[in-house]
């Protein structure tokens, strides 16, 4: 069982990501409009408002702040957001769950406008972005392109659209960028954000399910559950000095907080194994 380590409720907190340099776990409170701080030794958050709602976020070499939004994928400035590409000639609408990959890229997914009831069309995609701009479409016709993962020997890359269950894998190609499905996949009902462990295990949160599924990639097999004091995690990711803190965000999105107190609050777990720092832009 997870203990709790943020009491804050945060409506949808999403895309936790350990910040080494910091030493503190950055996530986000998308729906308000907020990005949240947490030290994990003294419990204390420090709240920090955005003009808009950030969906998941990553760091540059030189630390600078890179989130993921409705309008797109820039730098968190004071003042002014600096995009990481030209808008005038690519857009990238809707963004949602976003990592750096193995190879400097930016790896960011969207959600389709049929998700988010705007038509319907099924036009999800999974982008990468490189240092000097340029943007490629690895993946079309998601529904809600979500969690995203590296292998530890960086030769695969674990996807999921949320809206099927299933996460798959594809064979990565670090100096090209390139994926191609290898045809292996897992069916988790209410997957959303996962991470990696050093031996290659999946730590997926499941959304509506109070619990952490534990995949291992040799096999593709559920092989243990991690329980959550909630019924909504979003996402999950390994913190701390070590990288041995699995962290779980969680959402009081909908949830009546009196029969489920806990929603909205961050949790951890110490663990015998460790995780992998977050790679930089």
């Amino acid at each position: 069982m997870m203990r709790v380590i943020g009491h804050k409720h945060c409506r949808i907190g999403e895309g936790p990501i350990w910040n080494d340099a910091e030493q503190c776990l950055y996530f986000t409170n998308g729906m308000e409009k907020e990005i949240c701080k947490l030290d994990l030794v003294t419990g204390r958050l420090t709240e920090i408002p955005t003009e808009r709602g950030v969906s998941a976020i990553a760091f540059d070499r030189s630390n600078r702040t890179i989130v993921s939004r409705a309008d797109g994928v820039s730098y968190l400035d004071p003042g002014a957001a600096e995009p990481l590409y030209d808008p005038t000639k690519v857009q990238i609408l809707h963004a949602n769950d976003m990592k750096v990959g193995p190879d400097g890229r930016i790896y960011v997914g969207t959600q389709s406008e049929k998700r988010l009831k705007l038509s319907e069309r099924v036009d999800g995609k999974l982008y990468s972005i490189d240092r000097s701009g340029t943007v490629r479409t690895l993946l079309d016709g998601l529904l809600l392109s979500n969690g995203m993962d590296w292998s530890m020997d960086e030769t695969r890359f674990y996807h999921t659209d949320s809206a099927t269950h299933i996460i798959r894998e594809y064979a990565f190609e670090k100096a090209s960028g390139e994926i191609e499905a290898t045809g292996r996949s897992v069916e988790i009902h209410g997957v959303d954000g996962f991470t990696i462990d050093e031996n290659d295990l999946l730590y997926v949160a499941r959304w509506g399910h109070a619990q952490i599924a534990v995949v291992d990639t040799r096999t593709m097999r559920e092989v243990d559950r991690i329980e959550v004091p909630t019924q909504k995690p979003a996402s999950c990711a390994f913190a701390g000095a070590d990288m041995t803190e699995l962290v779980a965000v969680t959402a009081a999105y909908n949830v009546d907080l009196a029969t489920d107190p806990l929603a909205g609050c961050t949790f951890h777990k110490s663990m015998p194994i460790h995780g992998r720092k977050p790679y930089l832009f």
